[in-house]
């Protein structure tokens, strides 16, 4: 048996801020017509489609209930403007680890999406 990574979509309140955030790590956006339900963007990177789903409520946890890791170049200057989207809150400032360059930064519905310098 063999796995394949094929999607990730995201329900959020805050269509417009996420699109600003993840545009900002790379994603390219394009409006998908649904014949039900609301407003759809999808980006397909490496295979892997990346969906954001417009809806009117969501609950939001103290815990994060989505944690993503992309491995991005200019680190830094991309946490600088990631920053200044709105809701955009970072809980790790660009930091050498172990591993290599890291920060990690809450995406407008309080995701936790951690950047890894490529």
């Amino acid at each position: 048996m063999s796995l394949v990574f094929t999607s990730i979509t995201i329900n959020t309140m805050h269509l417009q801020d996420m699109l600003d955030f993840y545009r900002i790590i790379g994603f390219q956006f394009k409006a998908i017509k649904v014949d039900k339900g609301s407003e759809v963007y999808r980006a397909t990177h490496n295979g892997v489609e990346f969906s954001l789903y417009s809806i009117k409520n969501t609950q939001k946890s103290q815990i994060p209930s989505l944690q993503l890791g992309f491995r991005i170049t200019e680190l830094e200057k991309s946490v600088a403007q990631l920053q200044k989207v709105n809701g955009a809150m970072c809980i790790l400032d660009p930091t050498e680890m172990p591993d290599g360059m890291k920060s990690i930064i809450l995406d407008p519905d309080g995701h936790s999406i951690e950047l890894v310098e490529a």
